[in-house]
């Protein structure tokens, strides 16, 4: 098994993506508030506002994510017991 480089530290650090992620979230729920008031959200039942809210934030909130590159220091590096695990390169 690879072991983690020695200019490699684990680290518990929010990475590019998880921030881009939180952030597009609050800007999916505020999306979703703002579609489903043009959809007459009045008229639709509470169940299906519910579900309307949450498919656009989770697309939202995926999309943010998966096209938010890795910081310049950031890297997934194989740990001694063969898991993944986030690290920041150190100078």
């Amino acid at each position: 098994m690879a072991t983690i480089p020695p200019a490699v530290t684990p680290s518990a650090a929010p990475t590019n993506k998880s921030v881009a992620a939180t952030g597009a979230s609050a800007f999916g729920a505020a999306v979703a508030t703002i579609a489903l008031y043009f959809l007459g959200g009045n008229t639709l039942p509470p169940e299906i506002q519910t579900a309307i809210t949450t498919i656009i934030t989770a697309l939202v909130t995926g999309a943010a994510a998966y096209f938010t590159p890795p910081g310049t220091n950031e890297a997934v590096v194989v740990a001694p017991d063969g898991s993944l695990n986030m690290a920041r390169r150190t100078p």
